[in-house]
């Protein structure tokens, strides 16, 4: 087969979903010598990914996601290439693309969590973003060949929400960068850890929570929780600094919490799973997630978990995390409390953990994810 897989989120520019391509493809080329490759990258990206094997060649299409240009010069880039199939990594596959696709859709968290709380824009610009969103979302997932979701809950969310097949929609799971795992092995020399802790303004002990700040998120009601464990805890938020988190920077001071939340911004991996071993316990109090990584990430490195408990967490994270009620302060207090002071429980948690990682690998997904290229095609 010739495959094209739209890269241009690749990197950290594009989060979440640019380590879920970047994982994709390093997996993909120890594991497929037999078909042929075009990988679609924008200039700020192109030498970020360098080609391991000859059946994987790189091509620049300067064109940013979610733009109008996208539409017209992905698909001529595309129709150049000829492919059998193509892989998009997220729901914004261009309108007018006419050849077999497939997509992930990572959740359909805008349609569940919507309104002008959950923006910065003005109401009538909002009103047609998110229109085109939803039927963007909506005609990839009807016109492609098959539909990869992170969890059995997104599974279920996209044939309700789109009147879908269940055949149609493959839940192929992600999993942990090996970087985590390896550095939560090793022991902290105590330089290391003193020059990291002042590098991001951070004083032990502290709580950890790594993600953006989107109303779903739910971190109001962590700061909430704060008052009312031990005052000398710090929360820190791994998050780029935008308008939700300094909205949540503002009710903290508000609360006379301004010292107890520090915002970090970008963090690289390396520095990461530092943090999250360093910490009391990492906290992830959302209302609704596609799949949940940086829980992952931080048992992986040897931190114990607290999560919502919704339905895609316990998915997930089965019985290596535990969870409170999200809509709760006290209970998230109750559960921060209970994991910090309880040695033998923090000890059970970080060995459920471990295991619970294993049962994900980058390498599975890339071959699962093979088997929906060969099925579509």
């Amino acid at each position: 087969m010739k495959i094209g897989i739209d890269a241009r989120f690749l990197g950290p520019e594009g989060t979440g979903i640019g380590r879920y391509v970047e994982e994709l493809l390093k997996n993909l080329q120890k594991l497929d010598k037999k078909n042929e490759y075009f990988v679609i990258l924008k200039k700020s990206n192109f030498y970020l990914f360098n080609p391991q094997t000859a059946n994987f060649k790189k091509l620049i299409t300067n064109v940013r996601y979610y733009s109008l240009s996208e539409q017209l010069l992905v698909p001529a880039a595309l129709v150049k290439i000829k492919p059998d199939l193509v892989h998009f990594p997220h729901f914004n596959v261009p309108l007018i693309y006419p050849g077999k696709f497939v997509v992930t859709i990572h959740d359909i968290i805008k349609s569940e969590f919507k309104g002008t709380a959950s923006t910065t824009r003005s109401l009538p610009v909002y009103l047609l973003k998110h229109f085109a969103y939803e039927m963007s979302i909506a005609q990839a997932a009807k016109r492609a060949k098959k539909i990869i979701v992170p969890s059995n809950f997104i599974k279920k969310k996209v044939i309700k929400a789109f009147g879908l097949k269940e055949s149609k929609v493959r839940t192929i799971y992600e999993a942990v960068d090996n970087s985590f795992v390896e550095l939560g092995r090793k022991k902290i020399p105590e330089g290391r850890e003193k020059q990291l802790l002042a590098t991001y303004g951070i004083k032990k002990p502290f709580i950890i929570y790594v993600g953006n700040a989107y109303p779903h998120k739910n971190l109001n009601n962590l700061v909430l929780a704060l008052p009312l464990i031990d005052k000398k805890i710090q929360l820190v938020c791994v998050s780029s600094r935008n308008f939700f988190i300094e909205k949540i920077i503002a009710a903290a001071k508000e609360m006379g919490l301004e010292s107890r939340v520090i915002v970090t911004g970008f963090v690289p991996n390396e520095d990461l799973a530092l943090l999250y071993k360093l910490a009391s316990c990492f906290v992830f109090p959302s209302f609704s997630e596609g799949f949940g990584l940086p829980g992952l990430e931080a048992m992986a490195s040897g931190c114990p978990l607290l999560a919502s408990d919704i339905e895609v967490f316990r998915e997930i994270y089965g019985n290596a995390a535990t969870y409170f009620d999200p809509k709760v302060p006290k209970d998230i207090a109750r559960k921060i409390k209970l994991i910090i002071k309880n040695p033998e429980l923090r000890t059970k948690q970080l060995k459920k953990g471990s295991d619970q990682v294993r049962k994900y690998s980058w390498e599975k997904t890339a071959e699962e994810t093979l088997k929906v290229y060969e099925s579509a095609v």
